[in-house]
Formats: C-alpha cells, structure tokens, sequence
C-alpha cells in the first residue's frame, strides 16, 4: 500500500511539474482534464475492443458501442475522438501562448477534424465487415447449377450452388417447369427467401 502511494505521489509531482495537472480553476486546467478523461476512455475503449476481439465474439465494445452505433452521427470512438482533439489541442495551444479563445477554436477545430475521421473510419469498417453478408434477394438473377435434381411442378428435394460475391451459396431450390432439372443444369433464380430459391433453367428443358 505504501509503494503504491508513492507511486500516485510521484506520478501527481510529474504531472505538476510537466505542468500537466488537471484543475477547474484555469482555461488549460479544465483543457488537461479533458484531455486526460478523453485519452483514458480511448485507452479502456480500445483495451475492450481487442479482449473482444481476442474472445472472438461478436464486435463487442464499451456499453452503447454497437456497430449500428459506431456508424451513426454521435458513435462513441468518434465522440471520444472529438474530446482528444478538443483537449489536446485546447491545452497545447495554451502553452503556446495563445488566447483562451483561439485555443478554443484550435481545439474544436481538431476535434472535429478528428470526429470525421474517426466516423468515416468505422463506417468504412463495418460496411466491409456487413459486405460479408448474405441478403438473399441479392441472389435474385444470379446464374448457378443444379446440385441435386430439382423436381417439377415445384416439388422440394432440389438443391441448386449460385456463386455469391462473398461465398458460395448452397440452397434448397424448387422449380415451376413440368421436366425435372438434372444436376450440372444451369439456372437463373427468379425468387429467394431466406431458406429457398426459386429457379428456372437457363436453356428450356423439352419434355
């Protein structure tokens, strides 16, 4: 206990002497505790973000950080971004001389520049990540084979593969024809749902 509050006590000299302690009196005070909070929350965002990862879950976060969330105007990794730029840049301009105001307007500045960034970031991310999902009606006109012989009269048993952008799509698939569709014969989807494809032969099968 007594190592650790040395610790605290030689980590608050640092920052006193750094003349990077935080306070609610002065304009650069109240920049370094945003700047402080807002580099903590990075950090804890980021260490849940790659446990998540690493436990292989789904795209897990800080609690309201859901990939709907992180795409929207105000997601929470961009919010945190804008309070970075805000802080940061509010606090190094001060010690730069500058006035009260324009270290305002430079930090709103950055932390917009950095809000932008970071939201075109995460959207960019997770369109790739939903690009790697199925819509089925997507399948709608996509050409494919017969993988096991469809019956007729849109009789189940039939499965038909369609190659999607993302995988290869294997499916229970009917037909409305009369002839029964063999295997390796090619098809068009006319209809899909989420378990079944409707098809048709690319060539007419005669009777």
């Amino acid at each position: 206990m007594d190592t650790l509050l040395k610790i605290v006590e030689q980590l608050m000299g640092f920052l006193r002497a750094a003349d990077l302690m935080p306070d609610f009196v002065s304009a650069r005070g109240i920049f370094c505790f945003i700047a402080w909070l807002s580099t903590l929350l990075a950090i804890i965002s980021l260490i849940l973000s790659l446990f998540a990862d690493f436990e292989g879950g789904a795209d897990a976060d800080v609690p309201g950080d859901t990939p709907d969330g992180d795409t929207g105007p105000f997601s929470l990794r961009a919010v945190i971004g804008f309070l970075l730029g805000l802080g940061w840049g509010g606090y190094i301009s001060m010690q730069n001389g500058l006035s009260v105001v324009t270290s305002i307007i430079v930090g709103l500045l950055l932390g917009a520049f950095l809000f932008i960034i970071i939201a075109a970031i995460m959207r960019f991310i997770y369109s790739m990540k939903s690009d790697g999902t199925l819509r089925y009606e997507e399948l709608v006109g996509l050409h494919g084979t017969v993988y096991i012989t469809i019956p007729p009269n849109g009789e189940p048993g039939g499965q038909v593969q369609v190659p999607h952008p993302s995988q290869l799509v294997t499916m229970a698939a009917i037909q409305t024809g009369s002839t029964p569709l063999p295997a390796q014969t090619s098809i068009v989807v006319t209809h899909a749902t989420s378990s079944l494809l409707t098809v048709q032969a690319v060539n007419p099968i005669k009777d």
